[in-house]
């Protein structure tokens, strides 16, 4: 774990975000003291029947502005929620995986409700960014299905969310941002880890400037 954890690391530092949102992560992975953090539980053996390793959690948001307070969620193993305070505003930042076991069955349909029942909790007139796993093709072929991409969509609309992700094309890994808060500012999508060494998803880099 050490040596995939440094050169997870070495990535993320080439990047250096002001935030990172990880998922299937472990708390070996570590940006360091000028981040702040804020995570899922850990993960212990055999929960949901998986051998998880000491340190493992399911999703971690480190950043280098204050971390004002956290939100409850439906699953505190899975989705974390917190306020972050940007030279923007106010951020509220929530990541997930939306099915931990991928995007068939019913763990997929009961994280995918689970987050939406939090989605409605949220207020549209607030800075939101969502981010994380969903393990929901946006655009071309509808993975896993096309009532679990309207679905996402159609939340993201109540919110008066831009999926700055949408398009890119067979990618789980999504990010929507509140209209009001990227209005009139540029926005730049890097995108890495194309050969999947470093994981199974590829990684994206949000620019806001």
């Amino acid at each position: 774990m050490k040596k995939d954890s440094d050169k997870i690391l070495s990535s993320l530092n080439h990047f250096d975000a002001d935030i990172f949102i990880l998922t299937e992560t472990n708390f070996a992975v570590n940006p360091g003291a000028t981040y702040n953090c804020i995570a899922t539980k850990e993960l212990f053996s055999h929960y949901d029947g998986v051998d998880y390793k000491i340190g493992e959690n399911r999703t971690t948001i480190w950043s280098k502005y204050p971390i004002a307070i956290s939100k409850e969620t439906y699953d505190d193993y899975t989705s974390v929620c917190a306020d972050i305070e940007t030279e923007f505003g106010i951020l509220k930042v929530y990541g997930t995986i939306i099915g931990v076991f991928g995007g068939i069955g019913e763990r997929f349909k009961s994280d995918l409700a689970g987050c939406l029942s939090d989605f409605k909790k949220l207020d549209k007139n607030e800075s939101i960014c969502i981010a994380g796993d969903l393990n929901t093709f946006l655009s071309g072929y509808a993975y896993p299905s096309h009532d679990a991409r309207q679905s996402l969509l159609n939340a993201f609309n109540d919110l008066d969310l831009k999926c700055i992700t949408e398009g890119l094309q067979e990618n789980v890994d999504q990010i929507a941002l509140s209209s009001h808060f990227i209005a009139d500012r540029n926005i730049q999508i890097e995108t890495w880890n194309h050969d999947k060494k470093l994981s199974d998803h590829i990684g994206i880099c949000l620019t806001i400037t």
